[in-house]
């Protein structure tokens, strides 16, 4: 990555993250693979953390650090975290796919664990072992005819995304902004939702809303709305078919 190497970058990266880095460049119409490259961040180094585990299972594996993880702030303002480093193992060699860092902020009984020599249990949490099997390397994308991001709201919901054939993450009690990956095209998308609804506290309300919003490429102009759906119904049907339509006249009028 320092080097701006990316001959060195797609022999040490999975598959899977190369084609998910790719289409995620494409989608906004930055040039491939330069912008892998453009990232504000430096790579932390590892030499100053402590090992926790490396574990692996199957085809996937990680390993966990625990200190100040670096990743080019101000020393003195660097928290203490945990950093995830994943690998999957294709064609028997392992290569790193990606890095999560897990802030720690108002977590002093766990920083307290993770300084000790005692057992750390929570290593022995499903969101710290490896799933065992990668994912599927998706298709790659095509430039989009419109640039597109959407806000995904599922709160009271189990949802599953599925836009014009490229899948995106199961959401529950969360809101997202995310990408659209190929953009959305002129005229009809496919745009449809998995919904099961989960259970609720009475005190909160269930919202499912999806807003798709397509960039203009002009300076000063916002992005336009171009497609708003909403629901709090408990027996919703699924899988949901949502009609995102453009034309000349949504992107000119917005919704």
């Amino acid at each position: 990555m320092l080097a701006k190497d990316a001959r060195a970058w797609a022999a040490s990266i999975t598959r899977y993250r190369q084609v998910v880095t790719r289409n995620l460049i494409v989608s906004q119409r930055q040039s491939f693979p330069d912008a892998v490259f453009a990232v504000p961040l430096d790579p932390p180094d590892i030499s100053s953390l402590r090992l926790l585990e490396a574990d692996a299972v199957g085809d996937t594996a990680h390993t966990l650090y625990f200190g100040k993880v670096d990743l080019g702030g101000e020393p003195g303002q660097i928290p203490e975290s945990v950093l995830m480093l994943k690998f999957f193992n294709e064609n028997g060699t392992w290569r790193f796919d990606s890095s999560k860092v897990l802030k720690l902020l108002g977590q002093a009984d766990l920083i307290a664990q993770l300084k000790g020599s005692g057992p750390m249990d929570f290593l022995n949490y499903p969101e710290f072992t490896p799933p065992g099997k990668a994912p599927a390397v998706p298709a790659l994308c095509e430039v989009p005819e419109n640039v597109a991001g959407c806000t995904l709201q599922s709160f009271g919901y189990e949802a599953r995304m599925r836009i014009n054939g490229f899948d995106y993450p199961i959401m529950q009690d969360h809101a997202e902004k995310l990408f659209v990956i190929g953009g959305l095209k002129n005229g009809a998308n496919d745009v449809s939702l998995i919904v099961k609804p989960t259970e609720l506290p009475e005190s909160e309300t269930r919202l499912l809303q999806l807003d798709f919003f397509v960039l203009t490429g002009k300076s000063g102009k916002p992005p336009v709305r171009v497609f708003h759906y909403e629901t709090k119904d408990g027996a919703v049907t699924s899988p949901l078919k949502l009609p995102v339509v453009i034309t000349p006249d949504v992107l000119d009028k917005g919704r």
